[in-house]
């Protein structure tokens, strides 16, 4: 991406004045920020910049600059942020096969009547296309992109679309989750699965302004972007917030970068949004006992401390719908299970399911607020205990509040609400640390919160045998590290060197300073972000009428 130099302002324009040429480098998109679109879009033209589109969502624009604007707009105070924007893409495909519905027993709610109706999800993705089981579904669709032609070249949205909700059935029953929601198809990725900020954003806003219109309730983001600071300063986790803020839930993929520890991606890392990871059912989907959190998917804690992911679902194996010239068909023609059908694997798939699961719920219960959905959500989960010592198998940065369960999400009347006294829009910092070689989750004074297998991790990806999935398990604390601690301090990011102490000069609203802020003293060294190839592999097949 495109970076710069900066130019004092009244040398430039007085160069300007005079009519002398002013030296331009090469073109490059930036997101504007300040205290509104007009203001933002006022100052990149008086610096020389074009404006585009206006991102009203976070108060800000996209605008084409060379290397120096960017810089000299960073030195105007009037500006807020310049954020390069950057590259965002699907989570991938993976991998084999599961019944899925039945596994997070949807098949149970359905036999209660309960199929998403009268509740709208937008798919923000590669678009959807047309299929006999989308017909008179697609409510409305919005299209960031300027290619013309299919509404979705790729595939990627397309299958999302079917796991959140196809209404065709197997001989299990439907295979979708939500079998009767309606869709917004809201297209912001390209052909080959990957796009930009600016149109992710702009995506984002036409919900913000649509959601009445279309009843638009979930937002599923099956989509990636790698962590370049903390949230709050990214514009992709900006305008998230502003959508669960408006009374939107949305649902994101944790990523496939996992087992590490601190592999959650953008907009995964936002500690307001509900944030899926995977498990597989091994091929054994009426057995639980050999089921276990995929390698791939992506472990807290984030960046800034937060415990992620919330809920682990399906997303090893799984089957939805694409036609054969999508551009993943073409580049993996063996994982095609049957026609239109091929499986794969994927945090990707998890979110779409878990997205589905939310509808049923939100048709049992529409008045639920996104915090009280997330809380029922992770107050239904079965985590993976061991047995005989009532233990987490596996911690809550990998597995979070554990399986999701839809019935118990759905008829459970679990009351609360999650992400304790957040405010969108606010800073915070998660309740977890790095001490004597392992995560730990604190109080604001620094004392641990809690103790007990589970609750500290130290990076390892292991279980044995003798384990369990309950509802029943003993949350000390309930769903306090949801929860986050209000910080007061500046939003510059530095890379993390080893040796160093995280999050430094962090200090809590109430006067507790904590000398080094957060500090990862056992050496666990994390440098801000990760690394993206792309390039997923599909394996396995499995046949399923069409």
């Amino acid at each position: 991406m495109k970076h710069r130099i900066s130019f004092i302002v009244l040398f430039v324009g007085l160069i300007v004045a005079l009519g002398l040429p002013v030296k331009q480098g090469p073109l490059s998109t930036y997101i504007v920020q300040a205290e509104s679109s007009e203001v933002a879009a006022a100052v990149v033209s008086q610096h020389g910049g074009q404006a585009n589109e206006q991102l009203p969502i976070i108060n800000g624009l996209s605008a084409e600059l060379t290397l120096e604007q960017a810089q000299s707009l960073r030195q105007d105070s009037r500006i807020t942020q310049v954020f390069a924007d950057q590259e965002v893409r699907t989570t991938g495909w993976e991998a084999p096969t599961t019944y899925f519905p039945q596994v997070v027993g949807a098949n149970e709610v359905w036999n209660q009547g309960i199929y998403g109706n009268g509740i709208t999800v937008a798919v923000v993705d590669t678009g959807i296309a047309q299929f006999n089981w989308n017909t008179q579904r697609i409510a409305a669709t919005y299209d960031a992109l300027s290619t013309p032609g299919l509404r979705d070249k790729n595939g990627h949205g397309t299958f999302m679309a079917g796991l959140i909700g196809s209404n065709r059935q197997d001989a299990n029953g439907y295979v979708g989750i939500a079998p009767k929601i309606k869709f917004v198809d809201v297209r912001v990725l390209g052909e080959n699965g990957s796009g930009t900020y600016t149109n992710v954003i702009k995506g984002l806003n036409w919900i913000l302004n649509n959601r009445t219109r279309y009843n638009i309730r979930i937002v599923n983001l099956s989509m990636v972007s790698a962590v370049q600071g903390p949230y709050w300063a990214d514009p992709i986790n900006q305008a998230v917030e502003a959508l669960w803020d408006a009374g939107i839930v949305v649902v994101a993929a944790a990523s496939n970068e996992g087992s590490d520890p601190m592999t959650i991606s953008v907009p995964g890392n936002n500690p307001f949004v509900i944030t899926a990871g995977s498990f597989t059912d091994n091929y054994t989907p009426y057995d639980e006992s050999d089921d276990y959190v995929t390698p791939f998917s992506g472990a807290g804690p984030t960046e800034t401390g937060f415990v992620k992911p919330d809920v682990i679902a399906p997303g090893a194996h799984v089957i939805s719908t694409m036609r054969p010239f999508h551009y993943w068909a073409q580049q993996n023609p063996g994982l095609q299970v049957a026609p239109q059908y091929y499986q794969a694997a994927g945090t990707s798939a998890s979110a779409a399911i878990t997205s589905g699961i939310i509808a049923l719920m939100l048709e049992q219960n529409p008045a639920l607020t996104p915090n009280e959905v997330k809380y029922a959500l992770m107050a239904s989960a079965r985590p993976a205990v061991y047995t005989q010592e009532n233990e987490l198998v596996w911690s809550i940065f990998q597995q979070g509040a554990g399986r999701v369960w839809a019935p118990g999400a759905v008829f459970g009347g679990y009351t609360g609400t999650a992400n304790g006294s957040m405010i969108p829009g606010q800073k915070y910092v998660g309740p977890t640390v790095y001490r004597d070689g392992q995560f730990i989750l604190v109080n604001a004074d620094g004392s641990e919160w809690v103790e007990g297998s589970g609750f500290s991790w130290t990076g390892g990806f292991s279980w044995t045998g003798g384990f369990s999935w309950t509802g029943g398990f003993s949350w000390t604390g309930g769903f306090s590290w949801t929860g986050g601690f209000s910080w007061t301090g500046s939003t510059t990011w530095d890379e993390w060197q080893e040796g160093d102490s995280w999050q430094s000069g962090f200090s809590w609203t109430g006067g507790e300073a904590w000398p080094g802020g957060f500090s990862w003293t056992g050496g666990f060294s994390w440098t801000g972000g990760f690394s993206w190839t792309g390039g997923f592999s599909w394996t396995g097949i499995r046949n399923m009428p069409d």
